[in-house]
């Protein structure tokens, strides 16, 4: 068997074929034997139909993305063999419906394949629909994945409906197994066994926002589904009830942060979740917040635009809208998240953020990472701080907006005898009563401006891939989830004698100048992969510090690969 220790397998189809239920399946049934997971999947914006990929990558060690390509290409259909073929190398593995399927692939020199009649197996069993079924058992059997937790996920799943459709499910299995086990094994792959003794979870972006929220102590939510944000909505929906928390399904964008807005303001923690349309729908209601230092948090799950844009497909592309988005000086926090451990953590961390600094709080995620899954630790609700806003005391006059020494003012949920004040999106004196005077506006501009200073030394040094006084003939800064295929690259670089070193920022606005400027200042060149056209933080980065970085920008609807990072680093190091 090969020495690779890590094993991508891509499955692709039309939607509705079953594509990413046989992705899920292995990925389940990977992850409980001890492996470590991450998948990819895209799939157009219809409701059925269309090209439909998931693709997944196992490994007994960490693994950050994607993948560059695949070592096993299994196409349900024509359409996934055209849009594939060109990945088909010498080496590669096709395993492909036939025959009896609605194509008939021309097999490349070098790469090794494997008929296996998926749609007349289940057709003869008595329903199209088992195909992935087929399909599930002929690949497991092929590349070894474990049978009997592969089974185990197999009964949890369809148990539920009923014993005939379990039985069904399982006999389709079977019959794939046996058509694998008819070939012969001619490729070297096979997934390689997990460590036992890991108490893992498998869960996807958007899930692990939801689920950090929980942990979070998040009280109340309230947004409109948009893709790809709407599953942060379904997770919190189903466990906020258990919590003693509150759902909206608002109208729209617009009122669901008014809604988010309104329970701050009563003193419950408080978040929303959309993408850049919803987002961009928010923006006064941003301000609103910012002048009426109110805590909210938003996660921003960005995808492809403007307008409605690819809303199925990846892109980096609203850091413009979420740091400056808004009319008038209307300072925000802006973090942004590398992974699925990320959404659980930070997401508890950005409600945290958001009630300490009283201000809006926006998280940007992205489309890639919303629905990628990846195996993580399970997290222990004992390891989760709650941070509380500042509150009124009871003793002397209540002053909202009470210039303090760290320009935060306490807080005072309604109710409270003494604590009465007016909370409105004009500009105010100490006590909220409205003041347009050239003086008030001047002093609580620098105030809310001033405030989110400190968070810069609060959340601690942004990370450094390397050794930080370590001089490097290349640095690259990343954020998002191109960090995670920047960690590979650099790894690759070294193992070649490149010294190259990388910097991940999490928190985008405000910007730690000091930062950015002493981790270039071991670097000879600063490289910024991002997927935007413009290249929005590289913009950032000329604009707030004395940098000027080589920007690498993409916007295809799909993330970097580790191997495009590795050639640009080797081009502008040549």
């Amino acid at each position: 068997m090969s020495e690779k220790r890590d094993l991508t397998i891509r499955v692709a189809g039309e939607g509705g074929e079953g594509v990413v239920s046989t992705g899920d399946f292995m990925t389940a049934a990977c992850a409980r034997a001890g492996l470590e997971v991450y998948t990819f999947k895209t799939f157009p914006a219809e409701v059925k139909g269309g090209y439909c990929m998931f693709q997944m990558r196992f490994s007994d060690e960490p693994v950050y993305n994607q993948g560059d390509s695949f070592d096993v290409f299994v196409a349900f259909n024509g359409e996934a063999y055209e849009l594939n073929k060109h990945l088909l190398i010498p080496g590669t593995v096709l395993v492909w419906d036939g025959p009896g399927g609605d194509f008939e692939p021309e097999i490349p020199e070098g790469v090794i394949s494997y008929a296996i009649p998926m749609t007349k197996t289940s057709k003869d069993l008595g329903s199209i629909r088992s195909k992935n079924m087929v399909a599930l058992g002929a690949v497991s059997t092929l590349f070894s994945v474990n049978e009997e937790t592969l089974v185990e996920v197999l009964t949890n799943k369809f148990k539920k409906k009923g014993e005939e459709v379990l039985d069904f499910a399982l006999k389709s299995f079977e019959a794939g197994k046996a058509l694998g086990l008819a070939h012969e094994k001619t490729d070297p792959y096979a997934v390689v066994e997990g460590k036992e003794g890991k108490d893992n979870i498998v869960v996807a972006g958007n899930e692990a926002c939801g689920l950090g929220a929980i942990l979070g102590g998040l009280e109340f939510f309230s947004a409109y589904p948009i893709t790809p944000a709407t599953e942060v909505a379904k997770y919190v929906s189903a466990h906020i009830p258990k919590t003693g928390g509150t759902l909206v399904q608002a109208e729209d964008e617009i009122a669901s942060l008014a809604q988010v807005l309104g329970a701050s303001y009563a003193g419950k923690r408080s978040m929303t979740s959309t993408s850049g349309p919803g987002l961009a729908l928010m923006s006064e209601l941003i301000g609103m917040a910012t002048m009426s230092e109110t805590p909210a948090l938003i996660i921003d799950v960005q995808r492809g635009g403007p307008s409605t844009g690819l809303p199925t497909k990846h892109e980096q592309s609203d850091l413009f809208l979420a740091v400056h988005g808004g009319h008038g000086d209307a300072p925000r926090i802006v973090m942004s998240v590398e992974g699925v451990k990320d959404c659980i953590h930070m997401t508890a961390q950005a409600l945290n953020i958001a009630e300490k600094y009283q201000s809006p709080v926006i998280l940007c995620s992205d489309g890639s990472l919303a629905f990628s899954t990846q195996t993580v630790e399970r997290p222990n609700p004992n390891d989760f701080e709650i941070v509380n806003r500042k509150r009124w005391d009871g003793q002397g006059e209540f002053k909202r907006y009470e210039f303090t020494d760290d320009m935060i003012s306490p807080m005072c949920d309604p109710g409270v005898e003494g604590g009465e004040h007016v909370a409105t999106g004009l500009e105010h004196t100490e006590t909220g009563a409205p003041n347009f005077t050239p003086d008030w506006h001047e002093r609580n501009t620098e105030k809310r401006f001033s405030k989110l200073k400190a968070l810069v030394d609060d959340l601690g040094p942004q990370e450094v891939d390397g050794d930080r006084d370590e001089e490097a003939d290349v640095g690259i800064i990343a954020w998002g989830s191109t960090i995670g295929v920047v960690r590979e690259s650099v790894q690759r670089l070294r193992a070649e004698g490149v010294k190259v070193k990388g910097f991940y920022p999490k928190l985008m606005y405000p910007m730690p100048v000091k930062e950015y400027e002493e981790f270039a200042s071991k670097c000879k060149q600063i490289l910024v992969p991002e997927v935007n056209y413009q290249g929005q933080l590289a913009f950032f980065i000329r604009a707030e510090t004395s940098l000027n970085p080589i920007s690498y920008t993409i916007c295809g609807g799909l993330p970097f690969t580790p191997a495009m990072v590795v050639d640009k680093v080797k081009e502008i190091n040549s």
